[in-house]
C-alpha cells in the first residue's frame, strides 16, 4: 500500500512543480516561451525529487510550505503592481494623497507622455495647489478631470461621475463638413421650432466656434482633433442652467430662440411591449450587395453579437460583395471583434502589437501583446468595404486595421477617432473614478493609432443637404466602388 501513496505524492509534487515553474516564467519573470518551458521542466524535476525525498523523510509539511511560498511570491508579484496602478482603494486616504498616488500610477504605467509631448512633472506642479484648494470630493473630481484632458487621450479621463452628469441637453449636434448641425432634437427644442438639419450659428450670444471652445475641457476631450471636435459638437447644446439661447439657420430661415428647461419632464407616452431585435442586422440592397450594420463590439446584455453577426452573414454568403457599416461603433472588446473578423480570413493573421510601459499582472506581465485573427466558420470571399467615421474608436479601429492591413477590405468615409490604450481604472476619494491608458498599439509597420486614426481609402464629404434629406453618400460611394470591380 506504500507505493501507490508514494506515487500519488510524487505526481502531486510533479504537478505543483510544473505549475510553479510555468507561473514564474509566464508571470513575474515575464519570460519568453523557451524560458517558460525550461522553468516548467526544472519545476517538474524539483517537484518530483522533492516528492520522493519528502516521502522518505516524512516532511510533507515542509514541501507544502515550499510550494505555498512560491505561490505567495507570485501573489505578491501581482499585488504590488496592482497597488502601484491604483487598483485598490485606500480607506481614509486624503484627496492630496489620492492625487499623489494617481500621479505616480500614471508615471509608472502611462505609455504616451512622449508621443503627446506632456511633461508629467510640470503637470504635477501646476495641479497640486489646485487639489490642495479643493474643498469637496466633487471639486477634486473636477480638478482631476480637467488635468487628464491635457493628455488629449480618449481612453484617459474621468469616468465617474460622468462628465455629462447634471447637464441638460436640448439637442445633440454633429459636425457636418465643419458645420454644427442638429441631429437628435429634444422635445423642448422641437416645440421651439428647431429641427434636425438646422445649422447652429450661435449659442448664448457666442459664435458657434467660440461656444465649442468655451465648453469645459472634459466635454471636448479626445485623442485627435477630429474626435475633439465631434465631442464638442455633441455637447454644445447642453447647459447646467435653466435656459439656453440658440441661433440657427435652416429651410425656415435664420431665427433665435431661448430654450427653457421644463420644471417637470413631460409625461411619457405609454410604451408598447418591447420586441427583441438583434443589434447586428443584415440585408441585401437592390444592387445585390449585402449590407451588415455592426453598431458596437461592446458586450451587451441579452445579445450575442458574434452569433447575431454570423446569422446576418450566413444569409448573405451568396452576395457578390459586402458592405460593413461600422459608423458610430465606438469599440468594445477584441474577444468579439476578432471573432467577427475571423469570418473574412482563410489564414491566421497578426495585425498589430501593443507595447506596455509597465508589466502588469492583468496583462500576464508581458511587455508586449500581439493581436491575431484566426479563421472561423465559413469564410466570406467576396469584395468587402467598411464604412468608417470619426466615432470609430479603440476596438473598432483594431477591427478596421485587421481587415485593411490583411488586404481584405477597403474603407469609405472619414478619418477615425484615433484611440488605443487598453485602460485601467483608478479609484478617487469618495465614489469618483478615472481610467488611463496602459498600452500603445501599433500596426504592422509601426504606425500608431493613438492620436492618428485611420484614413479612409475613399474619403467622403457629407453635405448638409444630404444630411437633411436622409441620403447616405458613404453607402452610395461604396456601391459605386464595388460596381467597378
Amino acid at each position: 500500500m506504500q507505493k501507490p501513496r508514494s506515487l500519488l505524492w510524487i505526481l502531486l509534487n510533479l504537478a505543483l512543480g510544473i505549475a510553479g515553474g510555468v507561473t514564474l516564467g509566464w508571470g513575474p519573470l515575464a519570460g519568453s516561451t523557451p524560458l517558460i518551458a525550461v522553468l516548467g521542466v526544472v519545476g517538474a524535476l524539483l517537484g518530483g525529487s522533492i516528492g520522493c525525498w519528502s516521502e522518505r523523510e516524512n516532511s510533507h509539511r515542509w514541501v507544502l510550505w515550499g510550494h505555498g511560498l512560491i505561490l505567495l511570491g507570485v501573489a505578491l508579484a501581482a499585488l504590488i503592481p496592482l497597488y502601484r496602478i491604483g487598483s485598490f482603494p485606500m480607506p481614509g486616504e486624503t484627496r492630496l494623497g489620492n492625487f499623489e498616488r494617481l500621479w505616480q500610477a500614471m508615471a509608472y504605467a502611462y505609455p504616451y507622455f512622449e508621443a503627446k509631448d506632456v511633461a508629467w512633472d510640470e503637470v504635477y506642479a501646476r495641479y497640486r495647489p489646485r487639489v490642495a484648494r479643493a474643498d469637496s470630493d466633487e471639486a477634486y473630481w473636477r480638478v482631476i478631470g480637467t488635468m487628464l484632458t491635457e493628455l488629449n487621450d480618449g481612453h484617459t479621463g474621468l469616468t465617474s461621475p460622468s462628465p455629462r452628469a447634471g447637464r441638460r441637453y436640448f439637442a445633440i449636434c454633429r459636425d457636418v463638413n465643419r458645420l454644427i448641425v442638429l441631429d437628435e432634437v429634444g422635445a423642448t427644442a422641437r416645440a421651439a421650432g428647431l429641427q434636425r438639419g438646422d445649422i447652429v450659428l450661435a449659442v448664448d450670444d457666442l459664435a458657434v466656434e467660440e461656444a465649442l471652445t468655451a465648453l469645459p475641457p472634459v466635454l471636448r476631450d479626445g485623442s485627435t482633433p477630429q474626435q475633439r471636435r465631434a465631442q464638442a459638437a455633441s455637447n454644445v447644446l447642453s447647459t447646467t442652467q435653466d435656459t439656453l439661447k440658440v441661433t440657427v439657420t435652416g429651410p425656415a430661415g435664420e431665427r433665435t430662440v431661448t430654450l427653457v428647461w421644463p420644471d417637470a419632464p413631460p409625461t411619457p407616452e405609454p410604451e408598447e411591449a418591447e420586441v427583441w431585435q438583434p443589434l447586428v442586422t443584415g440585408r441585401r440592397l437592390p444592387s445585390g450587395v449585402g449590407l451588415i450594420r455592426v453598431p458596437t463590439f461592446q458586450k451587451t446584455p441579452g445579445h450575442d453579437l458574434v452569433a447575431e453577426f454570423d446569422a446576418a452573414l450566413d444569409g448573405l454568403l451568396e452576395a457578390p460583395a459586402l458592405v460593413l457599416d461600422l459608423r458610430g461603433n465606438g469599440g468594445g472588446t477584441t474577444f468579439i471583434s476578432d471573432r467577427i473578423a475571423g469570418r473574412f480570413l482563410s489564414e491566421r493573421f497578426t495585425y498589430g502589437r501593443e507595447y506596455f510601459r509597465a508589466r502588469l499582472p492583468q496583462r500576464g506581465w508581458r511587455p508586449r501583446l500581439d493581436y491575431h485573427i484566426r479563421p472561423r466558420g465559413t469564410t466570406y470571399t467576396g469584395s468587402l468595404i467598411l464604412l468608417i467615421d470619426v466615432d470609430n474608436f479603440s476596438t473598432a479601429e483594431n477591427f478596421i486595421v485587421a481587415l485593411v492591413d490583411s488586404g481584405r477590405a477597403m474603407t469609405v468615409g472619414r478619418q477615425t477617432g484615433g484611440g488605443s490604450g487598453n485602460p485601467v481604472s483608478f479609484n478617487l476619494t469618495g465614489s469618483g473614478r478615472v481610467r488611463f491608458s496602459t498600452g500603445d498599439f501599433r500596426r504592422l509597420d509601426g504606425t500608431p493609432i493613438e492620436g492618428v486614426g485611420i484614413a479612409p481609402d475613399i474619403p467622403v464629404t457629407w453635405t448638409v443637404e444630404a444630411f437633411r434629406e436622409g441620403r447616405d453618400p458613404d453607402l452610395a460611394a461604396a456601391e459605386t466602388l464595388l460596381s467597378k470591380d
